[in-house]
C-alpha cells in the first residue's frame, strides 16, 4: 500500500479553522458568527454531522454571496473534505472562490489544492499552489509548501517532495507551535518520501512524530491520528512485522469507522488492509470475510483504474493464490495489469 498522503487543507484544518467572521453588521440570533465558530470547534474534534449543522445554518443566516459567506462555504468544504466526500468538497471550495476577495483566496486555493491532491489531480494541485507562493509568508507560506510536497508525493517526485517537506518544517519552526497538526501533515508526508526511497529509519521515526504530534493535537481517536496509524501499518506490513501491522490496522479502522462511518471510503481501504495482513498471517477465512465486505463497495466509490481499486483488486487476487485458486487469481491479475495500463 503506498499509503495516504495528508495535504495540509484537511490533515491540519487549515480551511476549517479559517478567518472568524466579521461581526460588523446586524444578525439574527442565533448570530451565524457564532454557528460558524461553533462548527470549527466541533470540525476539529472530528464531530462532523455537528459541524455541519452549524455551517448550514450560519449559511441560512447570511447573504447569499459575501464574503462571509465564503469563509462559511470554505469550512463546510474542508469538512467534506476530512470526511472523504470529494465531490461536495470542491463544490463548496468553488462557490466560496467566487465570493472571496484577492485578499482572503490563498485560503480557498490551499483548500483546492489539497482536494486535487485527495483525487490524485496534483497537476491541477500544483497550478493552484505555485502562483501563490511567491508572495506569501508565514502560515500561508508554510500551507502551500506542503501542499506542494503532498502533490510532489503523489507524483512520485520524491526529492522534490523532500525539500519541500524541509522547508515547510523550517517555516513551521518560526511560525507554528510544536504540537500544530499541519507539523504533523509535513511529517507524515516526509515519512512517505523516506518509505519510498526505502530510508526505513527515517521513515519510522518520521511517521512516529506525525502520530505523536496529532494525538497531543487532536486526541487519539481523532481520523488524522488513523491516517498516521493507516501508513505506519503499511510500513510495518512491507517489513514483514504482520502482528504490528495488524494492530494498527485495527485501530485505524476503528478510529474511522466511529467518526466518517463504516461505509467510508478511508474506512474500507482500512478494513481492505487489514485483509490483506491477515492473508499474510495465514488466516484465510477472516481475510475473506474482509475482502468481500470491502472490495465491492470500494469498487462502487472509486472508477476501475484508481490505483486504490487496483490495490484492493491486488489483495484479493493474493487471497485467491494463497487459497490454492489460482486459475481465478491469473484471472484477476490479467485484468489488473490490463486496467492499469491505462494510467500509463
Amino acid at each position: 500500500m503506498r499509503g495516504f498522503v495528508a495535504a495540509v487543507a484537511v490533515a491540519a484544518g487549515w480551511a476549517m479553522c479559517g478567518p472568524a467572521l466579521g461581526a460588523g453588521s446586524a444578525a439574527p440570533t442565533p448570530d451565524p458568527v457564532e454557528l460558524n465558530n461553533q462548527g470549527v470547534e466541533m470540525a476539529a474534534q472530528a464531530r462532523y454531522a455537528e459541524a455541519e449543522e452549524f455551517y448550514r445554518q450560519a449559511l441560512d443566516r447570511m447573504a447569499a454571496s459575501d464574503a462571509d459567506t465564503g469563509h462559511v462555504l470554505n469550512n463546510l468544504g474542508a469538512l467534506y473534505l476530512a470526511k472523504g466526500d470529494t465531490a461536495k468538497a470542491e463544490s463548496c471550495a468553488l462557490r466560496a472562490g467566487g465570493m472571496l476577495g484577492e485578499t482572503d483566496r490563498n485560503g480557498n486555493r490551499i483548500l483546492l489544492a489539497a482536494i486535487y491532491v485527495e483525487e490524485r489531480r496534483f497537476a491541477e494541485a500544483r497550478t493552484l499552489a505555485e502562483p501563490a507562493l511567491p508572495g506569501a509568508s508565514g502560515q500561508t507560506a508554510f500551507a502551500l509548501i506542503a501542499n506542494l510536497a503532498a502533490a510532489a508525493l503523489g507524483e512520485e517526485k520524491l526529492q522534490d517532495a523532500e525539500d519541500f517537506c524541509r522547508r515547510a518544517l523550517e517555516i513551521a519552526a518560526t511560525v507554528l507551535p510544536p504540537n500544530h497538526p499541519g507539523v504533523a501533515s509535513v511529517w507524515n508526508n516526509l515519512g512517505q518520501a523516506y518509505r519510498f526511497q526505502k530510508r526505513y529509519l527515517e521513515a519510522e521515526t518520521s511517521y512516529r512524530k506525525a502520530i505523536e504530534i496529532w494525538t497531543a493535537a487532536r486526541g487519539p481517536e481523532h481520523p488524522l491520528v488513523a491516517r498516521g496509524l493507516l501508513n505506519l501499518a503499511a510500513f510495518e506490513h512491507e517489513r514483514g512485522r504482520e502482528r504490528a501491522a495488524e494492530e494498527l490496522y485495527g485501530r485505524a479502522a476503528g478510529i474511522l469507522g466511529l467518526a466518517i462511518g463504516t461505509d467510508a471510503l478511508q474506512t474500507l481501504i482500512a478494513r481492505n488492509e487489514l485483509g490483506e495482513v491477515l492473508r499474510a498471517e495465514s488466516r484465510y477465512v477472516a481475510s475473506e470475510q474482509w475482502s468481500r465486505a470491502t472490495l465491492p463497495a470500494i469498487r462502487k466509490l472509486l472508477p476501475e483504474n484508481d490505483p486504490r481499486v487496483l490495490r484492493a483488486l491486488a489483495n484479493y487476487a493474493r487471497l485467491l493464490a494463497s487459497t490454492k485458486r489460482q486459475s481465478d487469481a491469473n484471472a484477476l491479475w490479467t485484468h489488473i495489469r490490463l486496467v492499469a495500463s491505462t494510467l500509463r
